[in-house]
């Protein structure tokens, strides 16, 4: 895809607009015959809504779901009136728009050594929609796509959405800036813009679903890894209230936050000193999308830096939001606490060995030895002694395995049950989980990669053979755990119960996912006991 610099961009501004700037529908249908269906696929009828009027398409071998794709919600962020500002909502398009093509993603990193060092950024932010043919007030769930914070892909053929929407579900997938433009604090520039995107994206369903046969009374956003981390922000947050009826946060970080300037300032001078430019708006809009790259390699360089490390407490990622005073005024977790999202009902957790996703597939599991465990307890200010404690509990024998454990436990399952705990607090309605089936598929070294990070999302769309599914799942995974979750994840946009005994601190309850379901009483005792969450500062 080519890429643009400033005056390019400025130039295509007036096209995009001339346009109705769409980049995922087709152009809007005056008269003439509307665009190229997909093959085999049939026309929609017409979803009349306040945004405009949208024809998607019936897909030949899902006769009973209507698919949009595309849908622009958010006028183009990358243009230089709009960039790092705040999101700017479509106006209603006139005539009608086809649906049938997916819209451009989000600026974010290419694949390495394969094509353009950036991509993506070529128009407004768009969402895709899987709806019923027949009916109407069907729940609503709104996809949060992970990603790291790096990278946002709401048209990744594993969230396709139509096993939700034959079971009577309007599942809806959205993007959001990501990286450089949605997580880096610039002077000059607004603040938690991919946080803002996610709400402006509950604000546009909120307000057009039900011309889609959905009930804007019953949405439920979910999110996975970093989608979930900043579901988190957003049900804290004061400017979602109202928008949602619910929550399910598989995987997050869910304290990744910068929690005081110093920490984002110097974030962002450490990003903009990578790209050539100063931390403010009006210099980072004169770096080249192509030259954003270069914090690629900072972000690997940070991640094994023992100060940058000790002064994010483990959590080494270079894009997050920050206490703002307006979308975040305090750090999510203690608003949660003190009843942000009260009332709410929310499904939260885990993979089992969320770590082995990153160390197992390139065999760096196998280079790991007790040195690098105590380099890692030493930078995320844990005690010396916790690598012995996990190994005599049974959490890893080798120290490969010992590392992903405790890495998965201090990024994602503590963070997980601290979320937990803080809504069950705060008065929210809340259920838990840990997903324990494991992947047999092996890595560089013969390692299975096991319950690792991502490998749920699969299984709760049913896409178990998408390409990239097989790869980390392999050709034969469980579908009858499949048909479980997924079937939870329904029951709970339905009913606002997913079917298992909800979290208190007495019992503390958890549903553990596997061949062989089964709910267990505070499997995480020891996790709990040996190993300090990070402090609230």
């Amino acid at each position: 895809m080519q890429r643009r610099n400033l005056i390019q961009s400025a130039a295509l501004s007036a096209a995009a607009v001339s346009m109705g700037g769409l980049a995922g529908c087709a152009a809007r249908i005056e008269e003439g015959a509307p665009a190229e269906l997909p093959e085999g696929a049939s026309m929609s009828s017409l979803a009349a809504a306040p945004a405009g009027t949208f024809r998607g398409y019936i897909p030949q071998e899902s006769p009973a779901v209507r698919v949009y794709r595309g849908i622009p919600f958010i006028k183009n962020p990358y243009e230089p009136v709009r960039r790092f500002l705040k999101p700017e909502p479509m106006e209603k398009l006139p005539g009608i728009t086809d649906c049938f093509r997916p819209g451009s993603i989000p600026l974010q990193p290419g694949t390495p050594g394969k094509g353009p060092k950036m991509i993506g950024g070529d128009g407004p932010l768009t969402l895709n929609i899987w709806a019923p043919k027949d009916g109407e007030n069907h729940p609503v769930m709104v996809w949060v796509p992970g990603g790291g914070s790096i990278r946002c892909n709401p048209n990744d053929p594993r969230f396709d959405g139509t096993a939700f929407a034959e079971d009577g579900v309007v599942l809806v997938t959205i993007a959001y800036r990501v990286n450089v433009d949605g997580f880096l604090k610039l002077e000059g520039g607004d603040s938690n813009l991919g946080n803002r995107d996610i709400i402006a994206g509950l604000e546009w369903v909120k307000k057009n679903i039900s011309a889609f046969g959905g009930d804007p009374a019953r949405i439920i956003a979910f999110g996975q890894s970093a989608g979930g981390t900043h579901l988190v922000d957003v049900i804290a947050s004061p400017l979602a209230k109202g928008l949602l009826a619910g929550a399910i946060i598989q995987s997050p970080s869910a304290i990744a936050q910068w929690t005081n300037d110093r920490q984002a300032d110097r974030a962002a001078k450490l990003v903009a000193d990578a790209v050539g430019a100063e931390p403010t708006r009006e210099s980072m809009m004169k770096v080249p999308f192509e030259d954003l790259a270069a914090f690629g390699p900072l972000a690997g360089k940070l991640a094994v830096d023992r100060e940058w490390a000790q002064m994010t407490d483990g959590n080494t990622s270079l894009f997050k939001g920050w206490i703002d005073g307006d979308q975040m005024p305090m750090r999510p977790i203690e608003a949660l606490r003190r009843g942000a999202a009260e009332g709410l009902h929310v499904i939260a957790g885990s993979m089992a060995s969320e770590w082995r996703y990153y160390i197992v597939p390139n065999g760096q599991i196998s280079k790991v030895d007790e040195k690098a465990v105590e380099r890692l307890l030493e930078g995320a200010n844990l005690p010396k002694e916790l690598s012995r404690l996990y190994k005599d509990a049974g959490r890893g024998e080798k120290p490969g395995d010992r590392f992903a454990q405790i890495q998965s436990d201090l990024i994602f399952r503590m963070p997980a049950l601290r979320l937990t705990e803080a809504l069950a607090a705060g008065g929210a309605v809340v259920w838990t989980y840990s997903f324990d089936w494991k992947s047999p598929v092996k890595g560089k070294t013969g390692e299975p990669i096991g319950a690792a990070h991502s490998n749920d999302v699969p299984f709760v769309f049913k896409t178990l053979h998408a390409p990239r599914s097989v790869q980390s799942l392999g050709s034969n995974p469980p579908e009858a755990l499949s048909d479980f979750i997924h079937g939870a994840w329904v029951k709970f946009a339905k009913t606002g119960n997913p079917g298992w005994t909800r979290f208190d601190f007495h019992e503390r309850r958890v549903m553990r996912f596997a061949e062989a379901s089964r709910e267990a009483s505070d499997p995480w005792a020891f996790e709990r006991s040996v190993m300090p969450l990070p402090p609230v500062r």
